[in-house]
């Protein structure tokens, strides 16, 4: 499990960065009304906001690890962030 969402705290790195990338050099927009609204602040409120709500979603997975849906839960991260990542990459020319 500590390997598992390893992988999802760098999934969400690399989707932070690629976001940053994307969207400051307007390939893309941000679809969520509050990371959108922390962009235009600024990239590093938008930072430690994304990583504060990912810490803080790990460590209760991490305290629940002993649990089937704390486990399908970090699967379904690793997923959904390895799609997003890849749409990025695929769908964008960076």
């Amino acid at each position: 499990m500590r390997i598992l969402l390893f992988l999802v705290f760098i999934l969400n790195v690399l989707d932070a960065a690629f976001t940053s990338i994307v969207v400051g050099n307007a390939l893309a927009v941000e679809v969520n009304p509050l990371m959108g609204a922390l962009l235009d602040i600024g990239i590093v409120p938008f930072i430690l906001v994304k990583l504060s709500i990912i810490l803080l979603s790990l460590r209760v997975l991490w305290k629940y690890r002993e649990r089937k849906i704390a486990r399908f839960g970090a699967w379904l991260c690793v997923l959904i962030y390895t799609m997003l990542i890849s749409y990025v990459i695929c769908g964008t020319s960076i």
